[in-house]
């Protein structure tokens, strides 16, 4: 198209038809233009459709680390559920004149002192903050939660940490100096095996009453008992904090989900 009308534009010099020769001059320079802005939308559609692209599938991952963490955040609530349970039994239990009762409180003793740390899965998320990609989700109210969301689980990190360092200042240490975890090994008949040791009826006697007394020791601990305290306060609080995580993980999903199938 751009040859015939320099061809016409050649003729129209060599015929002295100037006026002419501007025209198609100028058809041809529009032709151009057009030609290049053509080539430009198609460029940019083509880059739009790349990031669309890699959009869906941030979403797609972003899908597979929310369910992760639902179901983690789930068995953490259940976790420290049992803790605060085993809590207020040994709280409730420090007041008691019967002492003798100590066995009751002796299932619940693990609980109180067993720690695990919650690891969130936060890498999808992640990786778009450090490559700048968290700008490529196009839908607002997404990446408004995708936010709010690390936000609920740096709150959570934050706790845990409190948490666990008043685990190991004021449980451990009683526990390392008053009580000899040795004596669960002639309690638990799964033990008995991991050690290759069987004991007599006499001997889990004797552990037994040896273990008695030394939880009754630790127990009338005022450093334990005052770790006792923070783990029914701190449970508390930290199973609220799961909760609402989850409940933002569970409608973050619904939106994700959404666009998803609008993509289809």
């Amino acid at each position: 198209m751009i040859k015939f009308f320099r061809n016409i534009r050649r003729s129209h010099i060599n015929e002295g038809k100037t006026s002419k020769y501007l025209k198609y001059a100028l058809g041809e320079i529009i032709l151009v233009v057009i030609g290049i802005l053509i080539a430009l939308q198609i460029n940019n559609w083509n880059e739009n459709r790349k990031k669309r692209q890699v959009e869906l599938n941030y979403l797609e991952r972003l899908i597979i680390d929310l369910r992760d963490n639902e179901k983690l955040l789930s068995e953490f609530h259940d976790i420290k559920q049992k803790q605060l349970e085993a809590a207020n039994i040994f709280l409730n239990f420090s007041f008691s004149k019967n002492k003798d009762s100590v066995f009751n409180v002796m299932p619940y003793f693990n609980s109180i002192f067993s720690w695990q740390d919650i690891n969130i899965n936060q890498v999808t998320f992640n990786e778009m903050v450090s490559s700048g990609n968290l700008d490529l989700i196009s839908n607002d109210s997404i990446k408004i939660k995708l936010l709010e969301l690390n936000k609920q689980y740096n709150s959570i990190l934050i706790i845990q940490d409190k948490e666990k360092e008043s685990h190991d200042r004021l449980l451990f240490p009683p526990i390392n100096e008053k009580f000899n975890m040795r004596y669960i090994m002639a309690l638990e008949p799964s033990k008995e095996k991991e050690i290759n040791r069987t004991f007599t009826g006499s001997e889990k006697g004797f552990y037994l009453n040896e273990f008695k007394k030394e939880l009754l020791e630790l127990i009338e601990n005022q450093t334990f008992m005052n770790g006792v305290t923070v783990v029914q306060s701190s449970a508390d609080v930290i199973m609220k904090e799961y909760l609402k995580a989850k409940q933002q993980v569970i409608d973050l999903q619904k939106l994700i989900n959404v666009e998803l199938n609008n993509n289809d």
